[in-house]
């Protein structure tokens, strides 16, 4: 059986979920998969396991997404690793991470810092200003040529991380996550925690403890966890919050 076939059968089970949880299909979300490329990760991205991971995310895109697909950034430390790759779908899905991450992206193998690629995710569903959108709005007070406004998509972030954010790097994550609950940017944010060693990820528990659009899942076997069945996935990515939210 093809994967692609998989990945629609897997989709169609997510969808009886999320019609059992009461949301409707004509609610979409545009899809962002953010994936950790610190050093410490390596492993898990040289070995599959978080191309497997992506792909058992795809179906999400496939549902959710207006266009079916899901929007790939890759982060470690500094605002320059905060980098869109593309996106994926379930034409591409396969060895995603191996094919177009690995060894390939700005930050390979850096720190960890969550704020730069949490501004990028914003900024590309048009919720923050980019550097474009500034000049052009300078422009326009100018009266120079005129541009549209980025359009602001209501978004799901999956936000996966092995590792504690750089406490240098905590107020202005929290200022950020602060700033758009305060502006009603229609985000969901769900971070994933991934490691099966002793992080505790106080910063994210603390993260989705104080914000409403936000929530944490806690991975200790990531390889386990990509081979759970489409109903176990489903049922620890798919919490009350994250439902309530697809519901408003």
């Amino acid at each position: 059986m093809t994967l692609q076939l998989d990945l629609r059968k897997s989709a169609d089970k997510l969808r009886l979920s999320l019609d059992k949880a009461g949301v409707a299909p004509n609610i979409k979300a545009e899809l962002i998969f953010d994936i950790d490329v610190s050093g410490s990760f390596e492993h898990e991205h040289e070995e599959g396991t978080t191309s497997k991971l992506i792909s058992r995310l795809v179906p999400y895109g496939m549902v959710l997404d207006p266009d079916g697909k899901m929007d790939v950034f890759t982060f470690s430390n500094g605002r320059t690793s905060a980098y869109h790759v593309g996106t994926v779908t379930p034409d591409d899905a396969d060895d995603y991470i191996l094919r177009n991450v690995v060894d390939r992206v700005p930050g390979w193998k850096g720190g960890t810092e969550y704020s730069h690629v949490l501004e990028r995710n914003l900024q590309h569903f048009g919720w923050l200003p980019t550097e474009d959108t500034i000049g052009s709005l300078i422009s326009r007070f100018f009266g120079k040529e005129k541009s549209a406004a980025p359009v602001k998509k209501r978004s799901v972030v999956i936000f996966v991380t092995d590792g504690e954010n750089d406490p240098a790097d905590n107020v202005r994550t929290f200022s950020i996550l602060e700033a758009s609950e305060r502006r009603g940017d229609q985000v969901y944010f769900l971070f994933m925690g991934a490691c099966e060693h002793d992080v505790d990820f106080k910063f994210l528990r603390t993260i989705a403890a104080r914000f409403k659009n936000t929530g944490v899942v806690i991975v200790r076997d990531l390889d386990g966890f990509v081979d759970l069945s489409d109903e176990e996935i489903n049922a620890q990515l798919l919490g009350p919050e994250l439902l309530e939210w697809l519901r408003s």
